[in-house]
């Protein structure tokens, strides 16, 4: 990642020679250095300046941490916790420093709001609406934003001139998986760090590892290419690994695990074997996988199922066995709780977990999600369409080309300060506590990918990768006509857009 933050700005710093206007400036009027003078990259800027004669832009976030044990330190995309200004972590000063800097080149302030009472969706209609545009910038999820495209209150970002979604600082699998008939309404980048957030892997306790006296190294099986669902599952359903430790002959939440889970993870599972729910066309348009190969979808699942029905073997944390048993929080009880106690050798789970594992007393690493068959060549690791978020701006708020020149030179400074800051200090140095994990970080976020199928939702089709019931074929026989009907639906609202 530092090599390629390097390159980035050592590409960010040629852009504006390419523009120099004659010998003496660049696009935004600058002078341009010698090559004898040193340049700091940092001090380069490719989003052209603009005075905005000190207009406030307005950031909403959905407040994920609200209410949650579990979802930690979640202050907001952009903004940053101004209460305790003079107790920023490091991600939050870098946020400042971003926003102070966007707010002098461009004479604006940066303002917004978490919310967790009011949908961002019906925020975003009530505005539309009355035709009073309190927020100009949007971060939800996808899930919850896809509702917006249909309605068509969302923007199509290439219709907007002053963004530029080939620039370093917006995730290309997003931009790529993301968009539909050519058409891009919500993308990840460098402006938001919660879809980082929402990136699955598999935590392993290194003290159990031991004490288990597992032989093989995780980390080595990753760099040999065999690390892959038939490696994993053999590890996980070794005697022994799965004990009854609380002396009360019942095997459950409260006893030492092989492995903790939850049903997402079975479709989690066959994203890992690049089995996506929906493709998309020569024309950028979606189809159902299973509609076009229902063999293959049946196939994995079954298989992964059939590993996730294995009770001695794995806490699925919302299976039947633990969802009638009146927890208040079915995973943070169960899972999430036996990680943290030292009693689970390995847990899937988004990296939003991460930071509520500060304080565990045991040692724990970072690995990707394991292939789902020994001989495919690429990685594929899921992005969460409900815990991470994805940028988006409303229609019918004021001078949408002023809000795509801030939304860029947010992103293009975030990039500077606030991913080095989340990535080298958050992640590789603070929860991830070996350089193996830091490499594991490297692979599982240059393989990430985004599904319009679980996005979108068509038909509640994402369900039928989740459930615990072994008809699958039935199942998806049953819904998959609704499902298209819905996918179709989508299509043609899209085709139908205006700006």
């Amino acid at each position: 990642m530092k090599k390629l933050i390097a390159l980035l700005l050592s590409a960010v710093l040629a852009v504006p020679m390419l523009f120099a206007c004659g010998e003496t400036g660049t696009q935004s009027g600058e002078p341009v250095p010698s090559e004898e003078e040193s340049v700091d990259p940092k001090t380069v800027f490719v989003t052209p300046q603009k005075d905005m004669r000190g207009r406030e832009f307005r950031v909403l976030c959905w407040d994920f941490g609200y209410g949650s044990n579990s979802i930690l330190g979640y202050t907001g995309e952009v903004l940053y916790n101004e209460e305790n200004a003079d107790k920023l972590d490091s991600v939050d000063t870098a946020k400042k420093q971003v926003i102070d800097i966007v707010e002098d080149r461009f004479n604006c302030t940066i303002g917004g709001a978490k919310v967790n009472d009011v949908s961002t969706v019906n925020i975003v209609r009530s505005q539309h609406d009355s035709g009073i545009a309190e927020y100009d910038i949007v971060f939800d999820s996808p899930f919850t934003t896809k509702t917006l495209v249909a309605e068509q209150l969302l923007y199509n970002l290439y219709d907007i001139p002053t963004i530029d979604l080939t620039a370093p600082w917006w995730d290309q699998n997003s931009v790529n998986d993301l968009s539909l008939g050519g058409k891009l309404y919500f993308v990840a980048g460098d402006i938001n760090t919660y879809d980082n957030q929402g990136t699955w892997c598999i935590l392993f306790n290194k003290n159990l590892k031991e004490s288990l006296g597992v032989p093989e190294d995780f980390y080595q099986l990753v760099r040999d290419d065999q690390w892959n669902f038939d490696k994993f599952t053999e590890i996980c359903l070794r005697d022994g690994y799965t004990a009854n430790t609380s002396g009360d002959n019942v095997l459950d939440e409260k006893d030492q695990w092989a492995f903790g889970t939850e049903s997402y993870n079975m479709y989690v599972h066959l994203i890992a074997g690049g089995q996506k729910i929906a493709q998309k066309d020569e024309n950028d348009m979606p189809y159902l996988t299973v509609s076009r190969d229902p063999e293959t979808t049946v196939s994995m699942l079954q298989k992964v199922l059939d590993f996730y029905r294995r009770y001695d073997k794995v806490m699925c944390a919302n299976f039947s066995n633990y969802t009638g048993k009146g927890f208040q929080n079915v995973w943070e009880e169960t899972v999430h709780k036996a990680f943290v106690d030292g009693r689970e050798l390995f847990y899937m789970c988004g990296l939003i977990n991460v930071a509520s594992f500060r304080t565990m007393k045991d040692e724990f690493g970072i690995l990707p999600v394991p292939k789902y068959s020994p001989t495919q060549d690429d990685w594929h690791h899921t992005v969460s369409v409900q815990n991470s978020t994805v940028m988006s701006i409303p229609v019918g708020v004021e001078n949408v080309e002023d809000i795509g020149t801030i939304v860029s030179a947010l992103s293009e400074e975030s990039k500077k300060y606030v991913t080095p800051a989340y990535y080298d200090v958050q992640l590789k140095y603070r929860d991830a506590k070996d350089a193996e994990s830091g490499e594991m970080l490297d692979l599982i976020f240059s393989t990430r990918t985004f599904d319009l199928g679980a996005t979108y939702n068509w038909g509640g089709i994402l369900g039928q990768y989740m459930s615990e019931s072994t008809d699958i074929a039935s199942r998806f026989d049953s819904m998959i006509g609704t499902a298209e009907a819905e996918l179709e639906k989508t299509v043609e609202a899209i085709e139908e857009a205006v700006k």
